[in-house]
């Protein structure tokens, strides 16, 4: 489900993807939700949900990125300065952040689910302007992690091991030559880090 007032769009893409701070010394996870219309309002645009810092682990705090079940998110006003975490886009005709938002990450039968409530301003027409209800509901994947360029896969597996200890990953390059882990359960061919998105 993705929902904004009462219109309702299919769901194109959904998945997490993730970088590690050196500054803070945090893996950080960022995430990517897309829409398309299923009718005529917003037709032509697809709306999209993203962010780059959604949530900090800290080292040792989880083993496998799915220990993130349960954790929940939320923040009230828009952030006074854009690269303060948590924060979260919604993309229609431009940029607009999301507000009085509540995520929660929760695991069923071994799939991951994401749950999105919050608002948000669009500013199509009178009917479709601001404080408008957003809702998100969604399985969703775990794409790698990024480590950008000249990092070998001895350098990307040594960093992640105090984050991620137990996940399976495999070292992959992208079409821009940046480094990447990727889990071992994921398509190579269809994984959006590796095809430059």
């Amino acid at each position: 489900m993705f929902k904004i007032k009462d219109v309702n769009f299919e769901i194109v893409h959904s998945y997490l993807d993730a970088f590690i701070s050196n500054q803070e010394n945090k893996l950080i996870f960022g995430l990517h939700i897309t829409g398309k219309s299923k009718k005529d309002v917003f037709l032509e645009y697809e709306p999209t949900v993203h962010s780059d810092v959604l949530l900090k682990i800290n080292v040792n705090e989880i083993k496998k990125w799915n220990n993130i079940s349960n954790k929940i998110i939320e923040w009230e006003n828009y952030p006074e300065d854009e690269t303060a975490p948590p924060s979260a886009l919604l993309y229609v005709f431009e940029h607009e952040f999301i507000y009085n938002c509540k995520i929660k990450f929760k695991e069923i039968n071994g799939e991951m689910f994401i749950n999105i409530n919050a608002l948000c301003d669009v500013n199509f027409d009178e009917e479709y302007s601001r404080r408008l209800p957003l809702e998100i509901e969604t399985k969703i994947e775990f794409e790698g992690i990024y480590f950008g360029k000249g990092t070998n896969e001895k350098e990307c597996i040594e960093r992640i091991k105090q984050y991620l200890p137990e996940e399976k990953l495999i070292y992959v390059k992208n079409k821009y030559d940046v480094s990447l882990l990727i889990p071992n359960n994921r398509n190579v061919e269809s994984n959006r880090l590796i095809m430059g998105y």
